[in-house]
């Protein structure tokens, strides 16, 4: 893949899993449909938002605008660095990858493969709640690095090429879906798929999945209703950031790659959930564990936190019509 910063983007298949949907009880005109993301760049839907900031670089090189070339950086503790650190290499840039302390060595080996810096952030005395690894980040953007990532608050262009995922999935449905339910961790991803699946299909509604050792999306939103605003004024809600969400404490689950101490791009979230009548959905961990299990014996090579949308329709499967036609994403192989 090396120079050429486009190999790789096709659309991923999608398609009902009779496995999931005979697991599930669902009946034959409902179930289980897959839109199966493990076969994308770097395995995971990580690569649609940051191919969109990527092009845009190279072409303000090309036209002059650009005459030296910043490091890129990111905060992630997977997923989302991996797919970074995989197109920086097409395009020989120089990238530093900000993440936990926790992340694991098979990620680490595949940061050194591709010749990412990798920075583990450490808590410091004086940090404030939240994720070190993000304020590491953000240290290195004050001090001239490009925001190569994927929330959209840092860089709005990631919110670009993550819509497309919604549009492919509106294309590939030969039937209207009834839900697609979305895992949750910065929350770029959900806000954009709902986005482009509300172009054409503005009546699926949309659940946002977390777990519950850390569902900071799903505290905001109760928060909100508690207050008696209509979750559709955003102007009203935006005001409200520091009060809605804050940080979680202590967040954990096996579904590492969804464990934002905070939702970044909630309002996003917030507003395709309206808008399609969708809402949150906090899942047991058993659920997860279940969910991860199930996607595998289905056949798909996935990690806990890219089958973690699975999780979140067990944990509604009671109050899902058995003829409905669900919508799940399965992103990020198993490592």
């Amino acid at each position: 893949m090396r120079g050429v910063v486009g190999v790789g983007f096709v659309p991923t298949p999608f398609g009902r899993s009779d496995a999931l949907s005979d697991a599930l009880g669902f009946a034959g005109d409902g179930g289980v449909w897959v839109k199966d993301e493990t076969g994308g760049v770097a395995g995971s839907q990580k690569a649609r938002h940051l191919i969109t900031i990527l092009l845009h670089l190279l072409a303000a090189e090309r036209i002059g605008h650009l005459t030296e070339r910043p490091r890129l950086a990111i905060a992630s503790c997977g997923n989302a660095a991996l797919a970074a650190s995989t197109l920086a290499a097409a395009v020989d840039w120089p990238i530093d990858v900000y993440v936990p302390t926790w992340m694991t060595d098979g990620f680490g080996s595949e940061f050194d493969r591709l010749g990412a810096t990798v920075h583990r952030c450490e808590r410091r005395p004086h940090d404030p709640p939240g994720d070190p690894a993000m304020f590491r980040f953000r240290d290195a953007v004050a001090a001239g690095a490009i925001p190569f990532t994927v929330q959209g608050p840092e860089n709005a262009l990631a919110l670009d090429g993550g819509r497309t995922i919604g549009w492919e999935i509106a294309e590939q449905a030969t039937a209207p879906l009834d839900r697609v339910m979305v895992q949750v961790g910065g929350g770029a991803f959900a806000a954009c798929l709902g986005a482009g699946l509300a172009d054409t299909s503005p009546s699926t509604r949309l659940h946002a999945v977390q777990t519950e050792g850390c569902a900071p999306l799903a505290r905001a939103w109760d928060r909100a209703r508690s207050g008696h605003r209509p979750l559709d004024d955003i102007a009203s809600i935006v005001h409200r950031w520091g009060e809605l969400m804050t940080v979680w404490d202590d967040p954990h689950s096996i579904a590492d790659g969804i464990i934002d101490d905070e939702t970044y791009d909630w309002l996003g979230v917030f507003t395709v959930m309206t808008a399609s009548g969708g809402g949150p959905v906090v899942a047991a961990e058993s659920d997860v564990l279940r969910a991860h299990s199930m996607a595998r014996a289905a056949g798909f090579d996935v990690s806990p936190t890219g089958s973690a949308g699975l999780a979140g329709l067990l944990s509604i499967r009671d109050d899902v019509e058995s003829s409905e036609r669900i919508a799940v994403v399965m992103s990020g192989i198993a490592r």
